[in-house]
């Protein structure tokens, strides 16, 4: 008797017995050949959730495990997507930015949610996370100003946290207008020179 058959005896909440397969409905897990049709099979239901196929019923001596091919119920199609969710989760992430994107000025940042959930929490992700392929969620990603005249800075992350807002209906608590914004030298200079033409006009 199989070690993952004892263990489904053990963890057992269910059970369907004394079934008959159709064909080409179950191929046999340990050799991947079809199961013929009008074999007796039986379904287990365990306590975790999971649910496996195995010929003959839960008193033989001898069973194998089989892999459903087709007629699948809500039950399999529901266990299949809660093992997808469990496999590509993605990860929350921040964007670590270089000196070479500073120059260059701006970085794009990654949004997802899950859009089964009640409520919508929308959370940063990867590019490589972004990039998978992700059931049940949607994505949006914006371009972030990280460079540049302040004042233009706000006013388009502004615009950029109302279009993630708009998306989702929320946006994420860390994400403020002037996150990861640093003024490079030519920013300092011109602000200078903006306050020199304040303090001039103030004296006149």
């Amino acid at each position: 008797m199989s070690k993952i058959f004892e263990y489904t005896k053990l963890n057992l909440e269910r059970t369907i017995q004394s079934l008959l397969t159709k064909e080409f409905e179950f191929r046999y897990k340990d050799t991947g050949s079809f199961v013929p049709k009008g074999k007796t099979y039986s379904v287990y239901y365990l306590i975790d959730k999971r649910k496996y196929y195995f010929t003959n019923i839960i008193t033989s001596k001898y069973v194998r495990q089989l892999d459903r091919l087709t007629n699948f119920d809500i039950y399999d199609e529901y266990s299949s997507i809660k093992k997808v969710e469990r496999g590509i989760y993605p990860s929350k992430s921040t964007p670590k930015i270089t000196d070479k994107e500073y120059t260059k000025g701006s970085i794009t940042r990654y949004f997802i949610y899950k859009v089964n959930e009640e409520k919508v929490s929308l959370i940063e992700v990867s590019k490589l996370d972004y990039r998978k392929k992700l059931k049940l969620y949607a994505k949006i990603k914006v371009l972030w100003k990280i460079s540049g005249n302040k004042e233009s800075v706000v006013a388009n992350h502004k615009k950029a946290i109302a279009t993630l807002r708009k998306f989702s209906g929320t946006y994420p608590s860390h994400v403020f207008p002037l996150q990861y914004w640093k003024p490079i030298k030519e920013d300092l200079y011109e602000d200078e020179a903006f306050e020199k033409k304040i303090n001039l006009l103030k004296k006149n």
